[in-house]
Parts: C-alpha cells; structure tokens; sequence
C-alpha cells in the first residue's frame, strides 16, 4: 500500500512540477485573420506537371498532352484546382523545351493544336483550370525572330541583345579573335556572349548559346510577348508562370561584373557579383505591364481574371520578390515563386532553418499579399531523396498547413524519389560553355508512378525517355490509393483540410522547441482550431502542449497523423498530463490535431457544404430533445 501510494505521489509530483514549470513560447501572430477576397487562386494548390514525364499516351515513351487528359481525374481526387505545365512549344529540345522556336504551336512530341484543345475543354468540365509556362527571357537560336535578328531583317534587327566585340576595332586582322564585350557568364558555363560570324557581333545568352536572351528594351519584343499571351489566353489558359524574369534586362552600359567575395572555389558562375544582369531596372515594370494587359483582357473578354506566376529565380530573395507584387495602383505578379523552403532549410538545423524561413516570408512581403511555398522542382532532389523517405508526410502537413498557395511537384503525392540516370542515358545535363558534360538534372525528373504494372503504367513502350525508379512496384498511385496510411492518402486529407474556413482565412503562429519539435498554429474565431505538431528530431519526444501554448482545451483530437506516428484519426491527446495520453512523438512524425473534430468528419467540395451538414445534425439533435422532452409531460 506504501509502495503504491509513493508511486502515485512522485507521478503526482512529476506532474505538478510539469505544471508550476510553465514556460509559455513567445506567441506571435505570423499571419492574420483575412477577409475572403474571392480570388478563385489564393488558397489552393498549384500541381506542377513536367510534360514529358507525367503520362504517354501513344507508346513513344514519351509523356503527352493526351496523356495529361487521361489522368485529369487523378487532380480531382486530390483536391487540386490548378495544374501547371512546363513548356509545351515547339522546340530543338536542347533545354528540354525552354528554348523555345515558335511561341504558337505545339511541339509535335506532345502532340497537336487539337489535343491542347480537348486538354482545356475536359478540364473546364472538371472545375480544373491551366496554367503553361511561358519563356520570355530567350527564345531557341532555331527561332524565326533570331535567324532574322542575324540578318538584320527590319524590326528583328533589334530583338536580341547585339554588341560590338571589345576589340571590334582589331578584326580587319583575320588573325584576330573577337574578345566579348565584358566578363559577364553564363548560368551554363562559360561566357554569356557567343560570336556571330555572319553579323559579325557578339549575343548575349544567359544561359546555352543556343538560347539567344530577347533585348526588352526593345518595344516590338514587349508586342510579341503580350500577342503571344493573347493567343494563349484565347485558347483558353487561366494564367502563365513566367520563366527566369529576373534576367529580362541588363545594364545598359554593360559594365564588367565584380568579383563575388569568398566564393573563389564556386562554379565559375558563382564567381561573379551579378549585380548587373539580375533584378535590373524595368524587370518590375514589365510585370507590371503583362499583369495590366491580362486584366484588361479578362474586362475585355467579360471573362474570369487570370494568373500571372513569376519565377525570378531559385536564389532570389525575398527582399526583392516583394516588388513583384507591385503596389495597389500598380498591381504585379499575385505569386512571385517563393523557393525559401526550398533553398534555406538546412538539414544541421531543421527546426530553426524552416521556422526562418516561413517568418521571413511574412517579416518582408505586405499581409495584403497572398503566400506561396515551394519545396520541389524539377531541378532539385526530391523531398524523399534529401531528407528520408520519412520526412515526406512531414514535409507535406508543414507547407499545405501554411497559408496561401501550395505548389506541388508531380510525384510528392507519392513519395517519389530521385533516379539513378547512368551517363549513358542522361538526357538533360548543364552546359558548360556550349560543351554537354555529364551532370545530369534528369534525376527528379523520371517518370510518374501509376501502378506497379509493366513501366509503372507510364507507357507500353519498351522503355521509357528516362529510366523508371526500380521502386515504382511499392511506390505508384493505384497500391497508395489502397492504403489508409499511405502518403497519397495523407496528401489528400492534408488537401481536404486547406479547405476549410480556418485554413483558407485563419492566424497563423508557429512554436519551435529548440532543434527537434516545430509547431503550427492555425485558429479562426467561431471555428476550429489546428496544431500540426511535427518531430523534425531522430528520437522520440513527449510534448505537453500547455507548456508550449496558452488558453488550448484539456484534451485535443488526432485529425491525422503521419504512417509511422502511431496515432489515428479520433483518438485523444492530452495537453495538460504527462502521464495520461501526453503527445509523444516518433521520430521524424507528424500529428495534426483539432480542439473539434466533428467540423472534419466530412469533406465536401468546399467548407460551406460542411457545415451545413453540421448545422442538419445540431438541427436533428434538438428535434430529439424536444421529442423526449414532450414525451416525458405527457407520461
């Protein structure tokens, strides 16, 4: 008897401690309650399809456009309303479609006119809306305008960026070679500026030699760029994400870049300041320009506003995206790309490097302005390859968690993972100075997993473009749709869950316990409040709530926890006791949790149609009461 009463005082005595040692976390509002602006795209999720790889329709083993119709239902079932597509223009395909011949036609590879067509029309039946990417900075050495350019044909005379060799002066000596007008790279390798011996003139190219940079100063350039949007939106596009915006000009006196200090030993690249070839003045004024031109086009039409996605690039921060937006009497992009969950995040330190990161986001850009997260491309490694296969549904409930727009890339539903490409089968690498070499960026770009048939559903063709990930029999839609657990199924309630008023509208706050625990608040008065509650850290870590957050109730619901939390939907959590259902977190889980669970039992296409059902069953459970109580005076 002794004995056990002893153990029941020190649990007693562990807890009261637990409770008199409250150290609250610095609460800070991160993002406010808003006010629904009715925009159709502020709070859904952008769905990235990389064409050639998402599905092949007619066995070349090749992805498609007909293809991309084929599996539109896949969006549907995710909750995603807006897919992207990378470039589908006709093309030599030296850059994989981003050097681009003829801004107006489709490249043969991903089908025809005609199948574009049939893609916008299934998707409008589908509530789904298109957005393409559109190339602006350059076009493919192979383009008519460039050919023209060379020749100084009437207007193309001035559609690239031409100069004079720095020792132009020399070269009635045939004996000697033309020197670039300045020091300035190419993101490929190399120097940015390539001899043309038939104009006998340098080019600049931001990127290969085979992708001739557009000169924006010159007015017939801005007309072509907003005709070609004209054509598109026409078609029937709902937006474009603009490519490598931040390049569009130059210093117009083409000064030599500075030497970049301390990073002597970076790719050449790298070793330049690019302070005049990045963010140039006039980039923000032709946004500014292409978003004006689509709204007018949008009154003109009697149509639905459209999209205006900007990518300066991934390295850009966010100081300078903040311009993008514009200004209220200037309006600009309504998403500049924001990749800092992407490139800050470290793995040394998860917890303080993603809290950084998000609240940077909200300590530079205006709140009028809508967020968007970005954690894949088709540039970089997938979540699964750079953090563990693990930390996918972790990664999955912290940005659809976050307010404002969710951009997936194709295959984070799933949990794809990077390739292995052997050098003989890269198709698509760096460029150094004009020359292949064998650094491939193809390993992110392999193709998408639909069953764990032959080609993983792909194609049936013998082999596909890229290799196919050898795992594609236990990762690939169809298995994950049959499991609960799956990381399909926990992007899917993750989706679900944005659409709720609290998501789409409520505050946000976040909490780190230093190095291993992040937390997200998200609460909107007169309706339910979420904590995602992730374990970032390689040990198991019990968390008491109430010692983290002020003013929650003493026992919160698991709406949804990560495969290997441990936890399933209904079940409690206290946020007071350290002995009676505290938290406790596998490593690297996640566990969301809401203060009232029936405002999630049911997902409609909206969060108005639940709580409709929400106010049936309150109106049944009177009705009930009254009949009992009715019942009872008669007896």
């Amino acid at each position: 008897m002794l004995h056990k009463m002893t153990k029941l005082y020190c649990c007693w005595l562990i807890f009261s401690v637990a409770l008199t040692s409250v150290t609250y976390a610095e609460e800070e509002i991160l993002f406010p309650v808003i006010e629904s602006k009715g925009d159709w795209w502020s709070n859904t999720i952008i769905y990235q399809v990389f064409p050639r790889s998402f599905k092949d329709s007619d066995n070349d083993g090749i992805g498609d456009l007909k293809g991309i119709t084929e599996e539109l239902d896949h969006f549907v079932d995710l909750g995603i309303e807006i897919v992207w597509i990378n470039p589908i223009f006709k093309s030599p395909m030296y850059d994989m479609g981003y050097d681009v011949e003829n801004y107006t036609m489709i490249d043969p590879i991903f089908g025809s006119m005609t199948d574009f067509e049939e893609l916008i029309s299934e998707m409008n039946k589908r509530g789904l809306k298109l957005i393409i990417d559109l190339v602006p900075n350059h076009s493919s050495n192979q383009c008519e305008w460039f050919l023209k350019s060379i020749k100084k044909e009437d207007k193309y005379d001035e559609y690239y960026v031409w100069r004079d060799a720095s020792n132009q002066d020399q070269l009635s000596n045939l004996t000697i070679t033309p020197k670039p007008p300045n020091n300035w790279l190419s993101k490929y390798g190399g120097s940015a500026w390539t001899w043309n011996t038939e104009r006998k003139q340098f080019y600049l190219h931001q990127f290969s030699d085979k992708q001739p940079d557009l000169n924006f100063r010159s007015p017939e350039v801005h007309k072509e760029i907003l005709n070609i949007m004209e054509f598109w939106m026409d078609k029937g596009v709902a937006g474009f994400r603009f490519n490598a915006v931040g390049r569009l000009y130059e210093d117009k006196d083409f000064r030599d870049e500075p030497k970049s200090v301390g990073r002597e030993d970076w790719p050449i690249y790298y070793s330049l300041d690019h302070i005049y070839t990045h963010d140039q003045p006039g980039v923000i004024d032709t946004v500014i320009e292409w978003r004006k031109f689509m709204d007018d086009y949008s009154k003109r039409k009697n149509t639905f506003p459209r999209l205006l996605a900007a990518e300066a690039h991934h390295h850009v921060c966010v100081f300078s995206l903040r311009y993008y937006f514009g200004d209220e009497n200037n309006l600009g992009a309504q998403i500049p790309f924001n990749y800092h969950l992407l490139i800050q995040v470290r793995k040394k330190d998860l917890v303080y490097s993603v809290d950084r990161a998000i609240k940077f986001w909200f300590e530079v850009i205006p709140a009028n302005n809508t967020p968007n997260w970005v954690m894949e491309t088709l540039d970089t490694d997938r979540i699964s390859s750079k953090y563990g296969s693990e930390m996918v549904q972790v990664f999955t409930a912290l940005k659809m968690s976050l307010p404002g727009i969710d951009v997936t890339y194709y295959g984070s539903e799933i949990g794809m993972e990077n390739v292995y490409v052997r050098p003989d089968q890269i198709q698509d690498s760096y460029d150094s100075g004009g020359q292949r070499n064998i650094e491939s960026r193809d390993f992110a770009r392999s193709p998408m997993q639909w069953n764990g048939r032959s080609n993983a559903g792909f194609t049936e063709a013998k082999k596909s473009w890229l290799p196919i990930n050898p795992n594609y029999y236990k990762i690939n839609v169809e298995e994950q749709k049959k499991i609960p657990t799956s990381n399909y199924n926990f992007y899917k309630k993750m989706s679900q869950l944005r659409r709720t008023d609290t998501l789409k509208y409520g505050d946000l706050e976040s909490y780190n316990i230093p190095d291993s625990v992040y937390i997200i608040k998200r609460s909107l008065p007169g309706h339910e409040t979420y904590l995602v509650v992730m374990n970032f850290g390689s040990e198991t870590e019990t968390v008491i709530l109430s010692t983290v957050i002020r003013n929650l109730k003493k026992k919160l619901h698991v709406y949804l926890g990560s495969e290997n939390s441990a936890y399933s939907r209904s079940d409690t959590v206290s946020t007071i006791s350290i002995v009676d259902k505290p938290l406790h977190l596998r490593p690297q889980s996640v566990v969301v949790l809401t203060d009232n669970l029936i405002n999630v039992n049911e997902f409609k296409n909206n969060a108005f149609s639940y709580r409709q059902y929400n106010s049936s069953y309150i109106s049944l459970l009177c009705v009930i009461l009254l009949t009992g109580y009715y019942v009872g005076l008669r007896n």
